[in-house]
């Protein structure tokens, strides 16, 4: 680089530096946070990864620091974005009650772990770094855009199961919003990296201002919402009751175990809508789960907060729910039948007990808001 070429404005820097510096701080009260601590802690690092990137964009446009010996090199950037979209798919994990690390979580520290080989080969042999080591840069675009699709499809995932997870719709709402600045910053950067060899120097500077512009403003909004609606955005576990929690008292269900079971079982009604079954037993399901029938039945009642007959009943009922509001024309006996109720007394008692209306209700309900919209539009 020459001379030329470090002309951040002293206006951007200041404000860069401010931004850094408070993301430290607010990086430290997530950490401290009592409540949710898991996930809490997980957002602090995320925050404290964008901190060093606002950082590290102010060091290189500052001549001093860019050719300092110990200037790390735009591989730098690469190890700590793919560390932070991994750190993102553990936060959306634990805002759902689930473990942190997903099955196999090895394999996703891979890129990371290859970008900390180049770091290592960059101060070895610094010389290369505008060559060989620049090029990598499109390998950790390409991982950042697809560990953000891939957070969005598991939180797609994970939010089909519904209140079997536990979690508040508040927690789902905001983590709609994390998701979608995750997005734009990831497609901000495509846009970025692919602008880079056609248009000029300057204004590859100011498209690249812009860019921490935003990254600084949400991912600090994030972390001020997390901290000012911390009981509305955590999972909200349902506490058992005396004689539950009795019950399983001497359980040799471990949590790894229990943790497991609820993650095939999840998976297993979402992709085959076990519960439209009639007359499903408990046992018809622990038997495809390759476990008991105790185990199961305390990973719903401990981990989940829900008794099976209630677990399977709020499915079918989500299932009937779809099938009126999507305007299907069968009776309602048909539609009970359909969803796995043996007649259409228990579907009206089950449907009426998780929706607060009657099937008959429900259905007038929403055809005369959808009759209204159309109106409107």
């Amino acid at each position: 680089m020459t001379d030329s070429m470090f002309i951040l404005p002293g206006f951007f820097k200041w404000l860069f530096l401010m931004a850094g510096a408070q993301g430290v701080i607010l990086s430290l009260v997530l950490w401290r946070h009592k409540s949710n601590r898991k996930q809490n802690r997980l957002l602090s690092l995320i925050v404290l990864i964008y901190s060093y990137a606002v950082f590290f964009f102010i060091g290189t446009y500052t001549k001093e620091v860019f050719f300092h010996p110990l200037y790390p090199g735009v591989v730098s950037g690469w190890v700590f974005g793919t560390t932070g979209v991994v750190l993102l798919l553990m936060y959306v994990r634990t805002c759902f009650g689930l473990p942190a690390h997903p099955p196999r979580a090895w394999l996703y520290w891979i890129p990371t772990a290859f970008f900390l080989v180049i770091l290592v080969m960059h101060y070895a042999h610094p010389e290369r770094e505008g060559g060989r080591y620049g090029n990598w840069g499109r390998l950790g675009v390409a991982y950042v855009v697809f560990m953000t699709g891939l957070c969005y499809y598991r939180f797609r995932q994970f939010s089909r199961w519904g209140t079997m997870a536990i979690q508040s719709q508040k927690t789902k709402q905001y983590l709609r919003w994390v998701l979608a600045f995750f997005a734009t910053y990831s497609g901000m950067q495509i846009v970025s990296f692919s602008l880079w060899d056609f248009i000029s120097f300057e204004a590859s500077l100011y498209i690249s201002i812009a860019v921490k512009l935003f990254t600084t403003l949400g991912i600090y909004a994030i972390a001020y919402l997390n901290v000012q609606n911390a009981h509305q955005v955590a999972p909200v576990m349902m506490a058992l009751p005396v004689e539950q929690a009795e019950k399983y008292r001497f359980s040799s269900l471990d949590e790894d175990t229990a943790n497991s079971i609820r993650e095939q079982l999840m998976a297993l009604v979402g992709a085959e809508k076990i519960y439209l079954q009639r007359d499903l037993k408990l046992k018809d399901v622990a038997d495809r789960l390759n476990t008991t029938v105790h185990h199961l039945s305390q990973v719903l009642n401990e981990r989940m907060g829900i008794s099976f007959p209630d677990f399977v009943n709020k499915l079918r009922i989500e299932e009937a729910t779809r099938l009126l509001a999507g305007g299907d024309d069968s009776k309602i006996e048909s539609i009970a039948l359909d969803t796995g109720f043996n007649n259409k007394v228990s579907f009206n008692k089950a449907f009426k007990k998780f929706t607060g209306l009657t099937p008959s209700q429900y259905k007038t309900q929403h055809h005369t808001v959808s009759g209204v919209d159309a109106n409107l539009n």
